[in-house]
């Protein structure tokens, strides 16, 4: 049994958090207080708030941090690391103790993003709430969340808000005050005409201190929209996924279809059944979602919840078990948080194989020269070499920074060829809707359908992209021995900012030159006109008999004429349409294009300065065992046995820190 060590109840092994207070039992007994907790209220300041798109909405310098863990929490995997920074200082490799720092504070400061998402109104920031029994986010009939929003840990309860700013920059944090979350995140806020990117809530809770970030994104309108497309791309850089539908109908045939394709990008998902309080048959709406799940080959958890006996649970506890929250939170705990916790241990692991095998070389090469001193020449002659060769790892002109930059080059042409085949297709199934409609009367549903699949392009372009900037990272590494498990962030978010603003324009770019009704009445005027002509010349020249012929003949022309001029009208627009339609994937492609080499030259950064980094110690290593190999050959033979004694304390201690590793972290893989 698991001790809650802030109100005391006692709850199973497996348990995540304490139903009672909502404290995060992975600490166990004596978990600190939420100094300074938001309290559960109805005043209209708490009941106000409404809760980025998922992950890709976290400001740039936010992503990857989490609280550091309470002192006296600290995982194995940390204790590791803490032993290996003292031994890299104690050999003097300060570059070395710099790798394991960073490796700690990754680890420390994680967030977890858990992306909420949905159709509108199926009670997604309702669920938010209830998951902290605070009146974090505004819940109302008619207006709904607008603005991505993250729910956070801070000190202090906080709201900032980011603008979008100028492309290619970070967005703009604005801070206000708490109270205004409703307006900022709302349709409301929308409408006043500040650009918001995102909205972050800060608040002093106790499952927030933990590392996850709940993000209530805004519904889809529709998850084929380009809002379901957009949260699709961010899904990328979530840890999980919670999908909410409610109890009053069964799961559609466009929300089995995100879900196949959000679990592609988000692994880590599971299903949440809302409303089960207002519906009395959710079981049978329950049983029928699992059903569609399993024959969608979905296999995703599925839990029925009551957020507002969660919310009322907060007075009365015994209504926790019937919410159904224990499960979801469960789930959170050892899923989310677990899963998001081992991937991130697996990482420092990782780079303390390599710290360990980059001061094991030195130990080992002295150590090697002591116990075999016959072989003392040959030793030093190889290190020698290797240091030669790890020396023209570090050098600008080194093959591998080559490799990179021609490669990245390659990547450019490549993925723009690939956004230019996508748009050029999206432009020729443009044109075939706008020959088979008028554009006049289609206009707004060739707007949404075209808007729909530039995102769809943009989304899958950036697929692309992240996979064959992962390639890369591998194939440098790999080919060069640097480090396989090199990450790679890629720093564009899968729809560009500046498509927000583009549109095809209103419906005056249809227009005919001199206005459609002065066009037709020309026409009539000729219509009415060559009837009359007809009449009189056959009057005159054929008598009064053949009039009426001559009549219904110019009215037959007159017709024709009119119903030409409307489909030379109906052409011109379709033509405008076009046009516009031309325009506007050019200003896609130009943004797009713009964003996708941004971002690679950023990643060809990136993976520069961590393979230089990675070359840089390996050479320094090799040197290092080059001068420790030297020294050890012409240590003293009085001093050699002692200094022997040492080198093998110094090596046992770096296998059990290296055994220590691959046990806290079974999924590390050997280091460079």
């Amino acid at each position: 049994m698991i001790t809650c060590g802030s109100c005391g109840v006692q709850h199973d092994d497996e348990a995540g958090f304490c139903l009672t207070c909502g404290t995060y039992l992975g600490w166990g007994v004596g978990a600190p207080s939420s100094t300074g907790a938001v309290p559960a209220t109805d005043s209209p300041v708490a009941g106000r708030v409404e809760v980025p798109g998922p992950a890709a909405s976290v400001p740039r310098a936010e992503r990857g941090q989490r609280l550091a863990p309470e002192a006296g929490h600290e995982t194995p995997t940390m204790a590791v690391l803490e032993r290996l920074r003292s031994f890299a200082e104690y050999r003097d490799r300060p570059d070395l103790s710099a790798h394991v720092v960073a490796a700690q504070q990754r680890l420390r400061q994680q967030v977890v993003p858990v992306a909420v998402v949905g159709e509108f109104k199926r009670g997604k920031s309702t669920l938010v709430n209830a998951l902290l029994q605070r009146a974090v986010c505004s819940v109302d009939a008619d207006v709904v969340t607008a603005v991505p929003t993250l729910v956070r840990y801070g000190e202090r309860p906080s709201l900032t808000a980011y603008l979008f700013g100028e492309p290619g920059t970070d967005p703009l944090p604005v801070q206000l005050p708490l109270e205004d979350l409703a307006d900022v995140a709302s349709e409301q806020g929308a409408r006043s005409g500040r650009r918001y990117r995102s909205v972050e809530v800060r608040l002093p809770h106790r499952i927030l201190r933990t590392g996850l970030c709940l993000v209530d994104t805004p519904g889809v309108g529709g998850l084929d929209s380009a809002h379901g497309l957009t949260t699709l791309g961010a899904l990328d850089t979530a840890s999980a996924m919670v999908f909410v539908a409610d109890a009053s109908q069964e799961l559609t045939g466009p929300e089995l279809d995100f879900l196949r394709q959000a679990v592609e990008r988000c692994s880590v998902a599971a299903c949440v059944l809302t409303k089960t309080d207002l519906y009395m048959d959710w079981r049978e709406i329950l049983e029928r979602d699992r059903a569609h799940l399993a024959e969608a080959s979905l296999d995703l958890p599925f839990f029925p919840v009551s957020s507002f006996l969660r919310l009322r649970a907060q007075r009365d506890p015994a209504l926790n078990e019937e919410s159904g929250f224990g499960e979801l939170m469960h789930w959170l705990a050892a899923t989310a948080l677990g899963g998001a916790t081992r991937a991130a241990e697996v990482e420092a692991a990782e780079q303390a194989r390599f710290v360990v095998g980059q001061v094991g070389r030195t130990v080992e090469a002295e150590r090697a020269v002591l116990e075999r001193p016959q072989q003392a020449e040959r030793l030093v002659e190889g290190l020698a070499t290797a240091t030669r060769r790890t020396a023209a790892l570090v050098s600008p002109t080194a093959t591998w920074q080559q490799l990179l930059t021609d490669h990245v080059q390659d990547m450019v042409a490549s993925v723009e060829h690939d956004l230019q085949e996508r748009l050029r297709r999206v432009l020729r199934e443009v044109e075939t809707v706008i020959e088979d409609v008028d554009p006049q009367q289609a206009w707004t549903d060739i707007e949404v359908w075209l808007r729909r699949q530039v995102v769809l392009a943009s989304v899958e372009n950036f697929d692309v992209l992240a996979r064959r900037a992962e390639e890369l990272a591998r194939e440098v590494a790999e080919q060069f021995d640097l480090d396989a498990r090199v990450p790679v962030e890629i720093t564009v978010a899968p729809t560009p900012e500046g498509l927000e603003g583009l549109g095809l324009g209103s419906r005056s770019v249809l227009v005919f030159p001199g206005g459609r009704a002065a066009s037709l009445l020309l026409a009539a005027r000729t219509a009415s006109f060559l009837p009359m002509v007809l009449f009189g010349v056959a009057s005159s020249l054929l008598g009064v008999l053949v009039a009426p012929v001559s009549l219904a003949l110019g009215a037959g022309i007159g017709a024709k004429i009119i119903r030409d001029e409307r489909q030379r009208q109906v052409t011109y627009r379709r033509q405008q349409a076009k046009a516009a339609a031309r325009r506007y994937v050019d200003e896609v492609s130009f943004i797009v294009s713009k964003d996708s080499r941004d971002a690679l030259r950023g990643t060809q950064r990136q993976l520069r300065d961590a393979f230089q980094a990675r070359a840089a110690a390996i050479h320094r290593s090799t040197g290092a065992a080059l001068d420790a190999a030297e020294q050890g050959r012409r240590l003293p033979a009085s001093q050699r046995s002692a200094r022997s004694r040492q080198l093998a304390a110094q090596s046992d201690e770096l296998a059990s820190l290296r055994d220590q590793v691959t046990s806290s972290a079974p999924g590390a893989g050997a280091g460079a």
